[in-house]
């Protein structure tokens, strides 16, 4: 396997640890989300603390479906699975798309669309596209 193409699969499974540890950070700040509605949108605790569990699932659900789209992905494209590229490129885009419509792209998302382009350029190059596609 090319160099780049292992670093390159090496950040796309980065990117996996950095969802799950992102996961992991919202529930151990739940009473900061609690609070924080409380706060924006005037909420009772009550409804407030049922708002933020049901934010939190959606979530977690979403950020385990990536992590788990970009770790499986990311094995296949080491198993010289030339597929798995072009649906790894398609499942990233469709996150960019997310978190550019949702306005998230400071912190954390900030790091894992950095992470995320290079990996996809790395991923994309002329000698990973070679091996993978067994033209070498």
């Amino acid at each position: 396997m090319p160099k780049p193409l292992r670093f390159a699969v090496v950040l796309w499974w980065v990117v996996a640890l950095l969802l799950l540890l992102e996961i992991a950070a919202m529930w151990f700040d739940r009473g900061g989300l609690v609070e924080q509605l409380m706060r924006a949108e005037g909420l009772p605790a009550a409804d407030a603390a049922r708002r933020a569990s049901r934010l939190l699932v959606s979530q977690t659900a979403f950020g385990l479906v990536l992590a788990a789209g970009y770790l499986v992905l990311g094995a296949f494209v080491q198993r010289r699975r030339a597929w798995a590229r072009i649906a790894l490129t398609g499942f990233a885009v469709v996150h960019l798309v997310m978190l550019l419509g949702t306005g998230a792209v400071l912190g954390p998302q900030a790091v894992l669309l950095v992470l995320g382009v290079v990996a996809a350029v790395l991923m994309w190059r002329g000698t990973s596209g070679e091996w993978l596609t067994g033209e070498r």
